[in-house]
């Protein structure tokens, strides 16, 4: 850690006019609590999630700003704090998102060490879906920051074995979902699109129909982050005319809604607000009050 402490304190230095003398004119600026004091508010936030992922967004902070002994010791903090967590799916997941951050930072061996106890925390994950998930951000530090591409490749594998295991066709096929987008994240374009195609089409297979519309909706959401627009507009609107075709009215409403939330979450606020329009429709053909409720309750929720 001192060869990272030396090489972010003479950084620091060189950008001390800036962070101690504002823009030269021998003034700090003042716009609400220093990143000092922000920091400290953190360190006392006993949930140890919470105050990891806070300490991250000031690092953040203090990386814009130039303060990179600040950031090493926010990052660090988080460091341990999510290495106390006993969850093992909290541990994996918070851990993945400092070595990340590490990474990101230039700081290889501190990301190497903590990826080294995501791996441990990961070993203790029952549920695939969210091993993969695990794996998967793993997978990304390795190629992305690491300068590690083989160790990424064999993460990415690796979960295409464990998603062939779960036994819920969509829960399956979600889960190779996101193993693509890594893969397309890594630039590694042959193999994000033969998994994607793989995924679509037994996306598109599904004999529930229901299920059958959440899964190309989640399919359309995943060539959005993968930057294929065109593609993904043509894939939502087989995800609507999939859900308009479910018979069932409250089911068919509750797939309409899914498929707004993953519109929003693209970006695509107008087209998710026609889609909750639909559901609307949808919603009042359901004839029992106590079921018709709920329903647009959420849909309320999801407007917002």
């Amino acid at each position: 850690m001192s060869g990272t402490r030396t090489r972010m304190a003479s950084v620091a230095l060189l950008l001390g006019c800036t962070v101690v003398l504002g823009c030269g004119d021998g003034t700090k600026k003042a716009s609400g609590p220093s990143l000092d004091a922000q920091y400290r508010k953190v360190m006392a936030e006993p949930d140890l999630a919470a105050r990891a992922s806070r300490l991250l967004a000031v690092a953040d902070k203090q990386n814009k700003a130039g303060d990179l002994l600040g950031m090493e010791q926010s990052l660090n903090s988080a460091a341990d704090a999510a290495k106390n967590l006993e969850d093992a799916k909290a541990k994996a997941l918070t851990l993945n998102r400092v070595a990340e951050a590490f990474g990101r930072a230039g700081s290889v061996a501190e990301s190497k060490n903590l990826l080294r106890e995501v791996s441990k925390a990961a070993d203790r994950i029952g549920e695939a879906e969210i091993k993969i998930t695990v794996l998967t951000r793993m997978a990304y530090t390795y190629g992305k920051y690491l300068n590690s591409p083989d160790i990424a490749t064999s993460y990415l594998k690796n979960c295409e074995e464990i998603a062939a295991g779960i036994p819920r066709p969509e829960g399956r096929i979600d889960a190779l979902l996101e193993v693509a987008v890594t893969y397309h994240q890594l630039a590694l374009a042959d193999q994000a699109e033969k998994l994607f195609a793989q995924s679509l089409e037994a996306a598109r297979a599904l004999e529930d129909g229901r299920k059958r519309a959440d899964t190309v909706a989640n399919a359309a959401a995943a060539l959005n982050k993968m930057n294929q627009a065109d593609e993904a507009q043509t894939t939502f609107q087989e995800a609507e005319k999939l859900a308009g075709e479910i018979p069932d009215a409250m089911s068919r409403a509750y797939a309409l809604i899914h498929l707004s939330d993953r519109l929003k979450a693209s970006g695509r606020r107008a087209d998710a607000q026609k889609t909750l329009k639909l559901a609307e429709a949808a919603a009042d053909k359901v004839t029992d009050a106590s079921m018709r409720m709920p329903l647009l309750e959420t849909i309320d929720r999801s407007r917002r």
